[in-house]
């Protein structure tokens, strides 16, 4: 005996078909769509997380790799006032990159500060050195530097380059990265050094950057014959004066290309619902 269909109360609403060989096409085209879709949604993403690292990285990016590294100050008697707000710029934005990194300063004579590997918000106690003085923040009045008058004297700045690269190989790591901050106002009998520094550092593989600070034209231009124009990084914008704050060390960039596979993102959900969604079936009136 036959069982009795279920009262049609209890169904679902349903397509009245006799077969469902018609819908075998639609179903693989259904099914092509949502792989590929898929698909697409993973490469975005994948673009997304590089180049969200990617921006991180240049965001934190002043040495060269991101890796451990030394910061070289310029403090020499020619760093002009108008410098400071650069330096400043360059030292929050290593305070806010939560790396590792040593710090050489240098004069005439070559101080190794702080040893590669130290956490960079210990460059925090440098702030107060070259950020105006509170509470004037329209100010350019900066506090005594505790080097002007021992300690900054000529410049040499092959000195601090070659004790920066020499902490980095007692600390184990002889390619890592060196960071130059300096107006390039070197001593003439110091080019030929510096040329020679630069070349060793070249056929050693070891990564360097440069920050100028209100270069003279000439300097400026010895420099990119020396070490190469890209080694200097770009332009470091000025910076909220106050000591001690650690936001704003440069001025935000628009991180266009993530919008734009956001907007790519949504495109493809959206692609994705319009073309893959559930089947809408109008249920029948009881």
């Amino acid at each position: 005996m036959a069982r009795n269909p279920l009262p049609a109360r209890t169904r679902g609403p349903a397509i009245p078909l006799a077969s469902t060989a018609e819908l075998a096409g639609p179903a693989r085209r259904t099914l092509v769509l949502r792989v590929a879709l898929a698909v697409a949604l993973l490469v975005l993403a994948l673009l997304a997380s590089e180049t969200g690292r990617s921006n991180a990285a240049a965001a934190r990016g002043l040495l060269a790799g991101g890796g451990t590294g030394v910061l070289v100050l310029d403090v020499s008697r020619s760093i002009k006032p108008a410098a400071n707000r650069t330096i400043v710029n360059v030292l929050q934005q290593l305070i806010r990159s939560q790396t590792r990194l040593g710090l050489v300063a240098f004069s005439d004579i070559a101080y190794e500060l702080l040893p590669p590997g130290t956490p960079s918000r210990e460059l925090r106690s440098l702030l107060r050195f070259f950020a105006p003085v509170p509470p004037r923040p329209g100010s350019d009045e900066v506090p005594p530097n505790p080097w002007s008058s021992s300690f900054s004297g000529g410049t040499q700045i092959s000195l601090g380059l070659t004790l920066a690269h020499d902490a980095l190989v007692r600390a184990g790591n002889p390619r890592g990265s060196i960071l130059l901050v300096s107006d390039l106002d070197t001593a003439p009998d110091d080019v030929p050094r510096v040329a020679q520094t630069f070349n060793t550092f070249r056929s050693q593989g070891v990564k360097f950057r440069i920050v100028a600070l209100t270069p003279r034209a000439d300097n400026l231009s010895l420099f990119q014959n020396l070490a190469g124009r890209d080694a200097f990084v770009p332009h470091v914008s000025s910076v909220r004066s106050g000591v001690g704050d650690t936001e704003g060390a440069l001025q935000g960039r628009t991180p266009w290309s993530l919008i734009f596979i956001a907007a790519l993102v949504l495109v493809a959900l959206a692609a994705n619902e319009h073309w893959n969604g559930r089947l809408p079936v109008p249920r029948t009136q009881s």
